[in-house]
């Protein structure tokens, strides 16, 4: 695999994280208000889809070569984007539309 490729797979996979911690806390904010045995389910099909998508992101990337050091960048996207989301307050007119969202 060429260094090109591997420093785009870097970035995909780091972004992918962030776009991770983002729609799992968005998911758990939908699953609130449901049965228990609601939330199990949703979440292993979840889960699955996450899985499965940065599989075939990296079929089309690299040919589905995944590495140890690929998957550390897809946790430390997700690791900045919860430290960021804690930490960093958005503009209330962006606040207000991701809030409409949830609802």
């Amino acid at each position: 695999m060429s260094a090109g490729i591997q420093l785009f797979t870097f970035f995909v996979s780091f972004l992918y994280g962030v776009l991770f911690s983002f729609l799992t806390r968005w998911h758990f904010h939908v699953l609130l208000p449901n049965s228990i045995i609601m939330k199990y389910l949703s979440t292993i099909l979840f889960m699955i889809d996450v899985v499965l998508g940065y599989v075939i992101i990296m079929y089309h990337i690299n040919q589905g070569i995944i590495h140890i050091y690929f998957l550390i960048f897809v946790f430390l996207g997700f690791i900045l984007e919860n430290i960021l989301h804690k930490y960093v307050k958005l503009p209330k007119s962006i606040q207000s539309k991701l809030e409409k969202l949830h609802h």
